[in-house]
Formats: C-alpha cells, sequence, structure tokens
C-alpha cells in the first residue's frame, strides 16, 4: 500500500506544508523513478525539515517527498517496508546505508 499522496519539491516552502503530526514518508530522486528512503516521524515537518537542514550525503539524490500523517507510524512504515521490499527485492537504498552505517 504506497503512500496515496502527490510529490513534492524537497524545498522548504513545501516541507512547511506537511502537518506537525505523526506520519510515514517517503524520498524520491529527480526523475521520480524509485523511492529512495522510507521513513517514520512523531513529526512530519520536523523530521523533513532536520533532513533538509542538515544535509546528509545519503540524501543527496533525495529531489521529492510525500507523507502520510498517521498515529500507527510504526505499523505503517512495516507495510511501506514489506511492500517495498517485496517489489525490489530488498530494502530503499537510503534505508540501506543508514542501517549499514549503525
Amino acid at each position: 500500500m504506497p503512500i496515496n499522496d502527490k510529490w513534492r519539491k524537497f524545498i522548504p516552502e513545501q516541507i512547511h506544508n506537511a502537518p506537525d503530526f505523526p506520519g510515514v514518508f517517503e524520498f524520491t530522486d529527480l526523475l521520480q523513478e524509485k523511492v529512495l528512503y522510507i521513513g517514520q516521524t512523531q513529526s512530519l515537518t520536523q523530521a523533513l525539515l532536520e533532513i533538509f537542514e542538515k544535509k546528509p550525503p545519503e540524501f543527496g539524490m533525495a529531489a521529492f517527498f510525500r507523507f502520510h500523517a498517521t498515529n500507527d507510524t510504526a505499523a505503517e512504515y512495516e507495510q511501506l517496508i514489506a511492500d517495498y521490499q517485496q517489489k525490489h527485492n530488498g530494502a530503499p537504498p537510503i534505508n540501506i546505508m543508514l542501517a549499514d552505517k549503525n
């Protein structure tokens, strides 16, 4: 079950349109060909702004994002990851890079 939201440019003006609620989110590249990262947070606005402001190198290709506000972030995150893994035989690239760092 993918996030049912339009892709938004990964810029502050669009980030501020995200609600300050718990939720799940995804990043994609400039061509919107493949999800690069799936995340979950207690504050969509804060998490997206933090990634934008810190500009971790892993997120260098992230150009667009979409989100879904939900109180059940853990279950929706797990479902998004499971769906991605089933379709692509592995986790999203940035999720893999971040897991390898830990």
